[in-house]
C-alpha cells in the first residue's frame, strides 16, 4: 500500500466511529420492578430451561449426608482414603475375589465434599473425569518398585500401611500382613493411572487385567446411597496408612 492510500485509509478508519456515534441516539427511563413482573415468562429462556431440566434434575438428588466438609491432601486424607477404599471394595464385588490394594490419584479429586446434604452433583464435581476401575494381578517384586515411587510422591492407597523416610520405605504391610516380594497381589485402580497418568504406569506390571467398566464416581454415588439407606452419615478420617517423613 503506497503512502497516499495508507493515509486515506487511516483517515476513513478514524472518521467511521465518529460518524456512527453521531448517528446513534440514546434514550432511557426508569421502571419500577413490582408484582406486574411476577408472572412474566421470557419464552426463549423458558424453552432452554424446559430442554435441560430433565438432564439436570438427577444431579440434584440428595444421596446422603456428610458430618463435615472434607478435603483431599497428601500423603493421606479422609476423602482420599474414602475414594481408594471404595475403589477396592467395588473391585472385589465386580470380580468376586479379594483385592489386596486400592489406588487412585490425588489429582483426580478435584474439590471438597460438602458438609450436610450430598448430591449426585457434588460427587460429579469431585470426580469429574471418565475414569473406570481396573483390576489386575501384580507380582510382589513389581509392586515393591511401585511402592518405592509412592515413598517419594504418594497417591491415595487402600489396605496398605506404608511409612517412608527421606524417600525410602521403612515399613510396608498389605492389610495386617508383612509385605512379601514373592507373593502375587491383586490390585484395583483407575484406567488413567494404568495407562501412565500422573507418571504412574502399571501396564507392563499388570497380569490378568479386568476392565470393570465402572466409573469411580458411579461407585462412590452407589456407596453413599447404601450408607444413607442404612441410616449412616459420612464421617471421614485419617488412619495413618501413609506416613512420609522427610
Amino acid at each position: 500500500m503506497n503512502i497516499k492510500r495508507f493515509t486515506l485509509f487511516f483517515v476513513l478508519l478514524t472518521l467511521i466511529p465518529a460518524t456512527v456515534s453521531a448517528q446513534l441516539k440514546y434514550k432511557w427511563s426508569t421502571e419500577r420492578m413490582d408484582s406486574r413482573y411476577d408472572n412474566g415468562t421470557e419464552q426463549t429462556a423458558a424453552k432452554i430451561i424446559d430442554k435441560y431440566s430433565p438432564m439436570v434434575a438427577p444431579l440434584q438428588e440428595i444421596i446422603g449426608y456428610s458430618e463435615d466438609e472434607y478435603r483431599s491432601s497428601r500423603p493421606e486424607s479422609g476423602l482420599s482414603n474414602f475414594a481408594a477404599d471404595i475403589i477396592r471394595e467395588t473391585a472385589e464385588k465386580a470380580v468376586g475375589k479379594r483385592v489386596d490394594v486400592g489406588l487412585t490419584n490425588f489429582g483426580g479429586i478435584r474439590t471438597s465434599l460438602p458438609k450436610g446434604a450430598v448430591r449426585v452433583y457434588d460427587i460429579f464435581s469431585i470426580f469429574p473425569f471418565e475414569n473406570h476401575i481396573v483390576v489386575f494381578d501384580i507380582k510382589g517384586r513389581d509392586l515393591l518398585k511401585f511402592f518405592n515411587q509412592m515413598a517419594k510422591r504418594p497417591e491415595a492407597l487402600s489396605n496398605v500401611y506404608l511409612v517412608a523416610k527421606n524417600g525410602e520405605i521403612v515399613t510396608l504391610r498389605i492389610g495386617d500382613k508383612p509385605f512379601d516380594v514373592d507373593h502375587t497381589y491383586r490390585m484395583a485402580t483407575i484406567d488413567f493411572l494404568m495407562d501412565g497418568g500422573d507418571g504412574v504406569n502399571l501396564t507392563k506390571m499388570a497380569r490378568n487385567k479386568v476392565e470393570t467398566g465402572i466409573l469411580i464416581r458411579d461407585a462412590i454415588v452407589d456407596h453413599i446411597r447404601e450408607m444413607n439407606a442404612e441410616g449412616k452419615t459420612i464421617r471421614l478420617f485419617k488412619d495413618s496408612r501413609v506416613t512420609i517423613n522427610d
